[in-house]
């Protein structure tokens, strides 16, 4: 069999799409990952003081944590985000320029929780240094990691009917033609996907 030949299954799996797909994969599993460790940790110090060097260090911990698992959640809402503005691009035809864009979907979906985890943390740091920062006394706080989550929402679910709309639109258009096949195959594991984003739990403490 010629090299080419064999060359040509990776080459396939090599694309952007299978790209945003696997950051998706890995944005679930990190957002697992730091809620199961969030919660060893949490445990433990939940409603301990902090009297000594190892407590202070173990809290530092607890706190770490705490920060990594609202990352990895806001991370995964906006990966989300990513999979229903490519697949918008695909069927508006944006999409010839995949290898350019997938960047600026990396700094989006890696990059755009960082704005609102960094004040999150600063101000934990100032105003409620306490315990594993679980508390939310000051529930202004808190809203700085849950209103972009409500975005990332809010956006998938716009872009959802966007699609949908245009599926139903070119559907009946062609109810009498030659069906795209683009088409078709985005609409028939396209819109699953943006299905799945919808329902995902918006909150997590």
């Amino acid at each position: 069999m010629p090299p080419s030949t064999e060359k040509q299954p990776l080459l396939k799996l090599r694309c952007t799409r299978n790209y945003i797909h696997a950051n998706l994969f890995f944005s679930f599993a990190l957002r697992g990952i730091s809620v199961i460790v969030k919660d060893i940790l949490l445990e433990k110090r939940w409603g301990m003081q902090i009297t000594e060097v190892s407590d202070w260090e173990a809290a530092v911990g607890c706190r770490m944590a705490q920060v990594i698992m609202q990352y990895c959640i806001l991370a995964n809402h906006y990966w989300f985000v990513v999979e229903a503005m490519y697949l918008y691009n695909l069927l508006t035809g944006a999409g010839f320029f995949e290898k350019n864009i997938y960047i600026l979907y990396l700094y989006f979906g890696w990059g755009t929780p960082v704005l609102f985890v960094t004040p999150w943390v600063t101000l934990k740091y100032l105003k409620e240094n306490s315990e594993c920062w679980a508390l939310n006394d000051n529930m202004g706080y808190w809203w700085i990691i849950r209103v972009p989550i409500l975005l990332a929402s809010l956006i998938n679910f716009v872009i959802f009917m966007k699609i949908l709309k245009m599926i139903l639109s070119k559907l009946r258009d062609n109810q009498k033609g030659y069906p795209d096949y683009k088409l078709r195959s985005a609409s028939n594991g396209g819109t699953k996907e943006l299905s799945v984003s919808c329902p995902v739990t918006v909150f997590q403490d």
